[in-house]
């Protein structure tokens, strides 16, 4: 489904957001929410079941934390990363009356015709989104949160990593990412991946068809394997386990992928091809330590090609998450198409 975005919004919506924006701040898993009492009991658990979505780091941690605020801290929503305002068309409370106040008759036609999910960036602050979430009444909202609750945290989830990347590889302090590393890379290889500017080659060679990047404080690394495409392979995800079993008894000091945790997959996308994510674990049966595995596999006809890049983080004592994310983000910019990736620096103006 295509969402709705500023071009249906009344002038309204631009009359509360500042002439001059601020940057947004906090936390990038914190959403901050909006939903009417009369109306909260119905909606918060469809939201928390699509966006606290809960992973195993071997702790448990979830993706998002909804922060539910009212009218008086409503302040908070205008300088949050992400925010979320739910409610019906009926809903006399201050969720519904805003809604009803901030959509042109255009965008309260297609919210009756069942769009439901309107998406404005940079409302009250720069590198912010906020949801609008409606229906004509409370019980067709629950619906379709509930029908569309892969598509709500795709769109959130997907915001975050492109905003969180602009940060991971943008420029600090004169630095930024390591491109001269990535031309090399692309240019041995035969592929391409983004490299933040605290990250660096470890090991790993064309030869072994094998490359090892890693960053510290705390420990995050990600390969790169391959091996050619065969069109009757089964690439299944007992597959997966064994070679990267493998390889990690070479270059990992015999990190294995834990039996306490069964792997999780869904289909995404990397740049324009499918491909497969594995969350998972992995320990070491020698020094007892492990840690979250974010894992993809990609088959590439064009380069003839399957692809293993995996993620993981070892960070004893604090959240994974927020360094599971910028693995992921490293790992979600590999390119199989060298050319494409070009393309993708040029257009970002680098």
């Amino acid at each position: 489904m295509k969402y709705l975005f500023s071009s249906i919004m009344i002038v309204c919506l631009c009359l509360i957001a500042c002439d001059v924006r601020e940057d947004a701040v906090g936390s990038y898993q914190n959403i901050m929410v909006l939903v009417d009492a009369g109306e909260a009991d119905i909606l918060a658990p469809r939201l928390s079941e699509a966006l606290e979505v809960e992973i195993i780091t071997p702790r448990a941690e979830t993706i998002f934390t909804l922060n539910y605020v009212d009218s008086t801290k409503i302040d908070r929503m205008k300088i949050a990363r992400t925010s979320i305002i739910a409610a019906s068309l009926e809903s006399p409370g201050q969720a519904g009356r805003f809604i009803r106040g901030s959509l042109s008759p255009e965008a309260l036609r297609a919210v009756e015709g069942g769009e439901w999910i309107i998406a404005k960036k940079d409302l009250w602050a720069n590198g912010q989104l906020t949801v609008i979430l409606a229906a004509p009444t409370v019980e067709a909202l629950e619906a379709r949160i509930f029908l569309g609750a892969e598509e709500l945290f795709r769109l959130v989830n997907n915001s975050v990593n492109e905003r969180h990347g602009e940060w991971l590889f943008g420029r600090v302090f004169t630095e930024g990412e390591k491109i001269a590393l990535q031309d090399s890379i692309a240019g041995e290889y035969g592929w391409a991946i983004r490299i933040p500017r605290y990250w660096d080659w470890e090991k790993g060679s064309y030869e072994e068809r094998f490359l090892w990047l890693r960053a510290l404080e705390p420990e995050r690394w990600i390969f790169v394997w391959w091996t050619p495409l065969d069109s009757s392979m089964d690439f299944s995800v007992e597959r997966w386990q064994h070679v990267r079993d493998s390889l990690c008894e070479i270059y990992y000091e015999g990190d294995i992928v834990s039996a306490k945790f069964e792997p999780e997959t869904t289909g995404v996308m990397l740049g324009n091809r499918p491909a497969v994510q594995i969350r998972a674990l992995w320990e070491n049966p020698h020094t007892l330590l492990g840690g979250p595995i974010i894992s993809y596999v990609l088959s590439d006809p064009m380069t003839n090609r399957l692809f293993i890049i995996d993620g993981a983080v070892f960070a004893p004592a604090v959240k994974k998450m927020p360094y599971l994310r910028q693995v992921e983000i490293v790992c979600r910019s590999f390119r199989a198409d060298v050319p494409k990736f070009y393309e993708e620096r040029k257009e970002r103006g680098k």
